[in-house]
């Protein structure tokens, strides 16, 4: 039997995980697409060929043909919308940022277990073929001992909404930092041994702006990360050891990076397209835990999340 996917939501990407789920039909079932307007909802349930449409989220949580929610809301909402979710015994695909803040998620993580559902943080990046291989070209010893990686991510949208507005969980950290730090993460883990030294600049509203983090690990390896909703730096990562770096120059959208030795400049660059969109991926690991009777994946495990939030909490 296949999983049947509703969408909470029915926004901008909401629309992206509808095509998503259309292209992965023979995998997984798209069922229900749920909105406050059921205008809304019902153009993107015939746009994607979904079976149901809802002018009302509470529709969608009581439909006992659903099986997993995204959940594509915003910021402010993933929280309230997750726990509602649980309650209703849905397993949960939420849109990143996860929540706002470690105590939110927890209580999230915390309904999970106790009422055996799957739930996970769609943080896609995570789930991309690129971070297999890239982790592979680790393990080898290719560019030898890590010892320093940084990420970036910078658009200008300082004045789109979602980011200007604090109260609705805005900022660059929460909208495009998050991207960053789960790339030094992955490869190098940001835990409590790791110390954080951040700078940050506001906008008058309170969001912050641009944030610079610097990371250091007591062995010595080293991480930078910057975000920005104001400079258009676009979203590149590298991961440097003894002997050479990988680079990484769509840090979101990764379909391939460069493995480069130091000092011969030798490179040799590795290719991995996607399937589709790239969203494919966390669908399959999700569908995949969820087969296996896990109550989170592998890829983005639940401590990731708190780990993540951790840092981001004191300074959006």
């Amino acid at each position: 039997m296949k999983l049947k996917f509703g969408i909470l939501g029915a926004g901008h990407i909401a629309g992206k995980m509808a095509k998503t789920l259309d292209f992965l039909r023979d995998e997984v079932e798209p069922y229900a697409v749920a909105s406050r307007e059921f205008d809304r909802a019902e153009a993107l349930r015939a746009s994607c060929g979904f079976a149901r449409a809802y002018g009302s989220y509470g529709e969608l949580l009581a439909d006992k043909a659903v099986d997993v929610i995204y959940v594509a809301t915003p910021n402010h909402l993933h929280r309230d919308h997750a726990l509602a979710c649980v309650a209703a015994g849905k397993h949960v695909v939420c849109e990143k940022p996860f929540a706002l803040s470690v105590a939110e998620a927890r209580e999230v993580f915390d309904a999970a277990r106790a009422g055996g559902v799957f739930v996970m943080e769609a943080l896609w990046t995570r789930f991309q073929p690129a971070v297999r291989l890239i982790r592979e070209v680790i393990d080898s010893g290719e560019i030898g001992e890590v010892r320093f990686a940084e990420g970036a991510f910078g658009l200008a949208i300082s004045h789109k909404e979602r980011i200007v507005r604090r109260e609705m969980g805005g900022g660059a950290i929460l909208d495009l930092g998050i991207y960053p730090l789960n790339f030094v993460d992955m490869f190098l883990g940001i835990g409590d041994d790791c110390a954080i030294s951040p700078t940050v600049t506001r906008l008058e509203s309170g969001a912050d702006d641009q944030t610079a983090l610097a990371l250091r690990w007591p062995d010595g390896r080293m991480a930078s990360v910057l975000c920005s909703a104001t400079a258009a730096m676009g979203a590149w990562g590298r991961i440097a050891g003894t002997l050479g770096h990988i680079e990484v120059p769509a840090l979101s959208r990764c379909e391939g990076f460069t493995v480069r030795k130091v000092p011969s400049n030798e490179e040799r660059k590795v290719v991995c397209p996607f399937d589709f969109n790239g969203y494919e991926y966390e669908i399959r690991a999700a569908a995949r835990a969820i087969g296996e009777g896990r109550l989170e994946p592998p890829e983005m495990p639940w401590a990731a999340t708190l780990n993540i939030l951790r840092v981001m909490e004191p300074l959006w």
